[in-house]
């Protein structure tokens, strides 16, 4: 019987034999790597993508923690990209061309809705947005559709898509799949087992933990999408530092037990609001009555810290939000310290302002939840003046 995550996660990629008995690997700072004789010089350049070569294309560091999501993730190839964005443009340009189509579902990440609608655009590549779990998607389909892009759950409304729906319509039409599985990690779902072909993840998030690191991951089966995609980020000059996976395996080996804490600390944060007059809504998965919290039972193990709600407009937004001390205004999510975003400007948000509310995203951290509580029982007080 193979090991359990909680203890793959601990122990896969730690080499003390090869580093004096160092629990963890050392940092490998290198751009120029040097060779034997010629013969290895010219096998390294054949095979740059395997074979060390040069510090930008990889380094001990990139190849190791590549080896530790290619392992938790179970799959055959892992690249690496300098944040998860680039992993997400890289793999999406490494696999269209002029004239073909992309289904995008719409409430992505927001720079991926600009980056469809700006940058493919510019390249002849037409973007088709679709709604979630969308009945006639096989409709939207032609022959110049070439890729199905899914982010399930959604990072602001949460919203899930049903994956092995999506892959078996993808399946029967040839259509590469690509799933943004960020919000879960590899801890609540393994999208490979729904049978999707890229799995992108920010390992800026949960996986490195501690708002201080970027990096990208793409993860798949298949041979030949791996060197198409490995190609297009060594040739647009995508550069990972040995920093960021060090800083991402130190983050890894924490991640089951932070995104507990994260989940138990959000459930009481959700049972707190569910009790103000002033909340008029609340989207989180674990709630039962939450639309897609069926669908999102099906395929995910675990909850994280996130949990978008409504302030009933009673006043200036500034009265609530300037009144937080723990949850500090900022993008981004899965560090320890909670945060608290605005919503109603944000382009993939706009359906949650159907009526005439503040909307929110928080991200739940690792602080005592009761002071978390007092935090906003203190400024939603001063809201409701």
């Amino acid at each position: 019987m193979g090991k359990k995550i909680k203890t793959r996660i601990i122990h896969t990629g730690s080499e003390p034999k090869k580093h004096f008995g160092s629990i963890s690997d050392p940092i490998y700072r290198n751009s120029t790597l040097v060779f034997e004789s010629y013969k290895r010089f010219i096998e390294a350049k054949k095979n740059r993508f395997i074979l060390p070569y040069y510090g930008r294309i990889s380094t001990y560091s990139t190849r190791s923690f590549e080896k530790v999501i290619t392992s938790l993730y179970k799959s055959r190839h892992t690249i690496l990209t300098s944040s998860g964005l680039s992993a997400i443009t890289i793999t999406l340009k490494s696999l269209l061309k002029c004239n073909d189509q992309i289904l995008v579902t719409e409430n992505c990440y927001e720079p991926v809705f600009n980056f469809s609608k700006v940058e493919l655009s510019r390249f002849g590549i037409k973007t088709t947005f679709y709604p979630n779990n969308f009945k006639k998607l096989e409709n939207l389909i032609s022959k110049e559709t070439k890729i199905l892009y899914v982010e399930s759950p959604s990072s602001l409304n949460y919203e899930v898509e049903d994956l092995l729906k999506i892959t078996k319509i993808a399946k029967k039409n040839k259509i590469i799949t690509v799933i943004d599985n960020t919000w879960s990690t590899f801890l609540g779902c393994n999208p490979l087992d729904y049978n999707f072909d890229i799995v992108i993840e920010s390992a800026t998030k949960y996986l490195s933990g501690h708002s201080d690191n970027f990096l990208g991951i793409i993860t798949t089966k298949s041979d030949n999408l791996w060197k198409k995609i490995k190609k297009t980020a060594v040739l647009n000059g995508d550069f990972v530092s040995s920093e960021s996976c060090f800083n991402a395996m130190k983050g890894l080996k924490t991640l089951e037990v932070r995104m507990s804490k994260h989940s138990d600390n959000a459930k009481k944060i959700f049972d707190y609001l569910n009790s103000k007059n002033s909340v008029e809504q609340i989207i989180y998965l674990p709630d039962p009555k939450n639309k897609n919290h069926k669908l999102w039972k099906k395929y995910y193990k675990k909850s994280n810290g996130l949990i978008t709600f409504s302030l009933k407009k009673k006043g200036k937004i500034e009265y609530f939000l300037d009144k937080l001390s723990l949850f500090k205004i900022g993008f981004s999510w899965g560090g320890y310290e909670s945060l608290i975003l605005p919503l109603n400007n944000l382009k993939p948000s706009k359906k949650l302002a159907t009526n005439p509310n503040y909307w929110f995203r928080i991200h739940i951290g690792l602080e005592d939840v009761n002071d978390l509580i007092n935090d906003l029982e203190t400024a939603i007080k001063n809201y409701e003046k």
